[in-house]
């Protein structure tokens, strides 16, 4: 399976639940690829703060190719999960076409509802192309 944990909006916590996401699933023996497909890369920073080997493998792909990229990836893996950039762009677009399940984090503020309104629309595009697509 492919999660992403997306929102246009950033420090809603995308990365934190996506990388403790994906140390879940390895927890239970799945074998777990993450991508950090964000730019700005935190993922990938915490990864090489660690003292310690991580439980999933990680790779950095911070480009809108996202989707052509997980597909070849996928059979090697149990579960896919991508940390995408904190805004809607043919970069989000991409991390959207690879999910099979698109988690959109927000704090309980009317604010980050009203930012998650711009990420559903940019899904229910990208269901048009690939309707198994959950939120």
């Amino acid at each position: 399976m492919i999660y992403s944990f997306t929102n246009q909006k950033g420090g809603v916590g995308k990365t934190t639940l996506a990388l403790n996401f994906a140390g879940e699933l390895a927890a239970q023996g799945r074998k777990v690829l993450f991508v950090d497909a964000d730019p700005q890369s935190s993922a990938l920073d915490w990864s090489h703060q660690r003292t310690e080997e991580l439980p999933f493998a990680m790779v950095a792909l911070p480009k809108p190719v996202v989707h052509r990229e997980v597909a070849k990836l996928k059979e090697n893996f149990d579960d896919i999960v991508i940390d995408p950039p904190p805004r809607t762009n043919e970069q989000s677009k991409s991390v959207v076409m690879a999910s099979d399940l698109c988690v959109i984090p927000v704090q309980p503020s009317p604010y980050d509802i009203w930012a998650a309104q711009e990420i559903l629309q940019l899904i229910k595009e990208a269901q048009i192309y690939k309707p198994e697509i959950k939120v």
